[in-house]
C-alpha cells in the first residue's frame, strides 16, 4: 500500500513530501483496518509541510488529520463491522489503509456522501467543540466571520438555539451570514466592544477567536463578567494581545481551543453525540464543504501546487479507489 511521509520542512508543500510503498497493516484485537479512500488537505497540514506547526513530529512523518474510508477487516473484539463507513480524525490519514482501535474512529450511516463524511472530523467538530457548554438562548461572538469554520459555528449556533454575532472586516456578507444564523453583523475594528454589546443587547458569555493579535483585546472587552474568551486560530500572527487592566480586574477568562485536545478529552458517547449532530447538518446541506479537485494519492505533489494556487473556491482531495 501507499502512504505520504513529510520528509522536512521547505518552501513549498510539495516539495517537503515523499510516497512510499510499505507491507498493510495487522488489524488490532480490539480494532479495525480501514481502507482510506478520501482525505482533505487542511491548513494544519500545511503548517507541518512548512515546518510551522507548533508540533515538531520525528522524520519521516505520516501526514493528514482527518478522512473517511470503509472497514476492510475487524478484530474479534471490535464491536463494528466490514464495510462499515466510519470517518478519522487523527493519525496519518494520507495512506491507503490504518489500522486503528474502535475508539479512534467515528462510525456514520450507510449513504452518507464520503467526501463529505472525510471533511466532518476537523471543521465541523472544531466548531462543535467551540459550542460545546454554551447553554440555549445565550449569545457568543465569533470574528473571521466569514471563514469557513465561523460559518458552521453560524449554522450549529441556529441549530442549538444560541444566538451568534459575527464580526467582520466589512458587510459584503451580512446578508449571507444573518441567513446562516447570524442575529446580527458588526465591523472589526476601534470601539468594537461596544458595538457588539449594543447588537447583543444581552451577556456575551464566550467570545470566540481565529485572528489574534490586537482582535483578541478587542473580543475580550465584550465578553461579560464571568464569560470567557477563546483563542483557536492565529490568522494574524503568533501573539494574543489583551488590556492588562481589563485582564486583572475583570472575571473573565482567557482560554486556548485546539480540535484534537478537544475531541480527546470528549467522552466516546459525547463524540457519538456531537457526530450524528454533525451527520445531520450535512445531509440537510447546512455543513456541505465544496471540493475544487480531487488527486489520487500518488499525485499528492501535484495535489499540493493546485492547494497554493490563488482564488481556489474549494477542498482539494486526495482520494483512492474506488472514488479515483
Amino acid at each position: 500500500m501507499l502512504r505520504v511521509y513529510y520528509t522536512g520542512p521547505a518552501t513549498h508543500p510539495a516539495d517537503t513530501v515523499s510516497v512510499r510503498a510499505e507491507p498493510e497493516p495487522a488489524c488490532p484485537e480490539a480494532g479495525v483496518v480501514v481502507a482510506v479512500l478520501a482525505r482533505p488537505i487542511n491548513p494544519a497540514d500545511l503548517l507541518l509541510l512548512t515546518g510551522r506547526h507548533v508540533f515538531t513530529p520525528s522524520l519521516p512523518a505520516p501526514v493528514g488529520i482527518e478522512g473517511a474510508g470503509r472497514v476492510i477487516a475487524a478484530g474479534p473484539g471490535s464491536r463494528l463491522s466490514v464495510g462499515q463507513l466510519v470517518a478519522i480524525p487523527r493519525g496519518g490519514t494520507w495512506t491507503e489503509q490504518m489500522a486503528l482501535h474502535d475508539d479512534d474512529v467515528l462510525p456514520l450511516p450507510e449513504g452518507l456522501d464520503i467526501e463529505q463524511a472525510a471533511m466532518i472530523c476537523v471543521n465541523p467538530f472544531t466548531a462543535a467543540g467551540l459550542l460545546e457548554g454554551v447553554p440555549a438562548g445565550a449569545t457568543v461572538a465569533l470574528n473571521a466571520g466569514t471563514s469557513a469554520v465561523c460559518r458552521l459555528i453560524l449554522g450549529l449556533a441556529r441549530r442549538r438555539g444560541l444566538r451568534a454575532i459575527a464580526v467582520v472586516r466589512d458587510l459584503k456578507a451580512e446578508a449571507e451570514l444573518i441567513a446562516l444564523g447570524a442575529v446580527a453583523v458588526v465591523v472589526d475594528g476601534d470601539g468594537l466592544a461596544g458595538r457588539l454589546r449594543a447588537a447583543a443587547g444581552a451577556p456575551i458569555v464566550r467570545a470566540l477567536d481565529a485572528v489574534a493579535g490586537a482582535a483578541s483585546g478587542r473580543l475580550f472587552e465584550a465578553v461579560a463578567e464571568g464569560g470567557e474568551l477563546v483563542v483557536y486560530g492565529l490568522l494574524s500572527g503568533n501573539q494574543v494581545e489583551l488590556p492588562a487592566a481589563p485582564l486583572v480586574f475583570r472575571d473573565v477568562t482567557v482560554r486556548g481551543y485546539s480540535r484534537l485536545r478537544g475531541y480527546a478529552a470528549l467522552p466516546v458517547a459525547r463524540r457519538a453525540e456531537i457526530g450524528a449532530e454533525l451527520v445531520t447538518l450535512v445531509q440537510e446541506g447546512t455543513f456541505v464543504s465544496p471540493v475544487e479537485a480531487r488527486y489520487p494519492l500518488a499525485a499528492v505533489a501535484d495535489a499540493l501546487h493546485h492547494q497554493e494556487r490563488p482564488g481556489r473556491r474549494g477542498k482539494i482531495l486526495l482520494v483512492s479507489p474506488p472514488l479515483c
